[in-house]
């Protein structure tokens, strides 16, 4: 499926939107509403009475929550108990909506299809543009989008598609609309906004922890060096899953030696997702995500050696800079270490 955002975002519009809206331009306030295009992103859709029962066997999420209406992240695993996928759960009545990374979508349409054979499930490509809103403004534009203003982890469908969700620790919301009617509703969504990148998204996800993974570190960390469980995006409790063997056993004997971290470069130049976190001329760890924070430096979610962190030595084996470690907003059980 071609994506909804491709007619719209210009290769020159695209350019020119900002990283972060510029607070010293009476324009770009923090008042103002900011609206976040995000062709990166993509819905995986999931009809039928037994979506929810076929993904409570498939994924690191307790999905009796998000048929009671919670909006929670998870992990599809391999048998080595690796994540393959990440998403973000919608409950759709019966139906249930993932949000996954655009360039995962269809591995996991492809993964995930294989075990839904004797399921009452079908599995798309939903036609979803997504879009973020966020600022002082978020909350009046999500009412007259959908008539109200989801709490903490809900969503709000409206009777045309359109739906809203607010996760994370910062008052921002995700949007999803029909694509078919996205060319429509473009100048109206424009509307008294101020348009930014897609980085703005990615920078409130790496404040809140939220580590999603994208083609370029598919299979390679395991929910708990993640975070998830933090985030609600592991259950210890909801029975079989695909690598659920593997996750219980580490959290239940295992020693996590390693985990997400949020980190902060004075790089201006992102990272690539994989690159490598050395300290003493070691490999140490991975980037998970990259942004453009505040400053003009850059913040990161990685997982990185707990030891090595300890130390306080980290640096970006590309640029050499130094990094330096920053505050997440959620408790993690002490560390294990040898």
């Amino acid at each position: 499926m071609i994506n909804p955002w491709t007619s719209l975002l210009t290769p020159d519009l695209a350019e020119a939107l900002p990283a972060q809206p510029d607070s010293a331009n009476p324009a770009d306030t923090r008042a103002a509403t900011v609206l976040i295009p995000l062709p990166a992103l993509a819905v995986l859709g999931l009809t039928g009475p037994e979506s929810v029962k076929f993904l409570q066997g498939q994924t690191t999420t307790d999905f009796r929550e998000v048929e009671k209406g919670r909006v929670l992240p998870g992990a599809v695993c391999s048998l080595k108990g690796r994540v393959l996928f990440s998403f973000i759960a919608i409950p759709d009545g019966e139906n249930i909506l993932l949000v996954l990374p655009e360039n995962q979508i269809e591995d996991a349409l492809a993964h995930l299809k294989k075990y839904a054979v004797f399921s009452r499930t079908r599995l798309d490509h939903a036609g979803m543009a997504l879009a973020g809103i966020s600022g002082a403004g978020a909350e009046e534009r999500v009412k007259s989008l959908v008539g109200d203003v989801p709490a903490q982890g809900r969503v709000i469908k409206a009777a045309d598609g359109k739906w809203v969700s607010r996760t994370g620790a910062e008052p921002r919301y995700l949007l999803g609309l029909p694509a078919e009617t996205l060319a429509a509703e473009w100048p109206a969504l424009q509307q008294n906004t101020t348009l930014a990148s897609e980085n703005l998204w990615w920078a409130a996800d790496i404040r809140d922890g939220l580590a999603t993974v994208f083609a370029g570190s598919r299979d390679l960390f395991q929910p708990q060096e993640l975070n998830y469980p933090a985030l609600e995006g592991v259950s210890y409790n909801k029975g079989c899953y695909t690598g659920q063997e593997v996750v219980a056993r580490l959290y239940f004997r295992g020693k996590l030696k390693q985990r997400l971290y949020r980190l902060e470069a004075p790089d201006t130049e992102l990272p690539a997702i994989g690159s490598k976190i050395v300290a003493e001329e070691k490999s140490v760890g991975e980037v998970v995500i990259a942004a453009r924070g505040s400053a003009g430096k850059t913040e990161l979610l990685a997982v990185v050696k707990n030891l090595a962190v300890h130390a306080g030595t980290l640096s970006l084996e590309a640029s050499g800079s130094r990094l330096g470690v920053l505050v997440l907003p959620y408790e993690l059980a002490a560390d294990k270490e040898e």
